[in-house]
């Protein structure tokens, strides 16, 4: 079939004009910047909370490791450090009295070594002394023909 003959002048052409791409384009990047900064802000706050987990275990082995000692924790503040996924840790606790004299606060705070002036993890346990349990406060049912119980 041959081509139309006639020409292009007499005709409406259809399709977008320069401008109408141009406001499409600037409305298109407006809305990818967007999305990006909202992906930025979303890394910045996994990595915190990250910190944050990690400062938090921190927080508890200290306090399991005072809670296991063979001694009872001296009242006053320590300090220290350790080492978890890879970062290096400072942490204090404080250990104070309560009204109870076989019980002790502790409050252990962990901030990172890189930035010791922030603390990443507070954290609040108790430490209580542990009582001799007497055989007639024994927690454990009495067991079937065992000393003291009718045959």
């Amino acid at each position: 079939m041959p081509a139309d003959p006639r020409p292009l002048c007499g005709r409406r052409v259809r399709g977008f004009t320069l401008i109408e791409v141009l406001i499409a384009l600037v409305f298109l990047a407006l809305a990818m910047s967007a999305i990006i900064a909202t992906v930025g802000v979303s890394i910045r706050n996994a990595a915190e909370l990250q910190d944050k987990t990690f400062a938090h275990w921190v927080a508890m082995n200290e306090l399991t490791t005072l809670r296991l000692a063979p001694a009872w924790p001296a009242v006053g503040t320590q300090k220290g450090n350790a080492e978890m996924a890879g970062q290096k840790w400072n942490w204090q606790t404080a250990v104070s009295t309560t009204q109870d004299p076989d019980l002790l606060r502790v409050d252990i705070d962990v901030s990172n070594a890189a930035s010791p002036d922030t603390v990443s993890a507070s954290l609040v346990g108790f430490i209580g002394r542990s009582q001799p349990v007497a055989a007639s406060q024994s927690l454990l049912p009495p067991t079937p023909g065992g000393p003291g119980t009718p045959p």
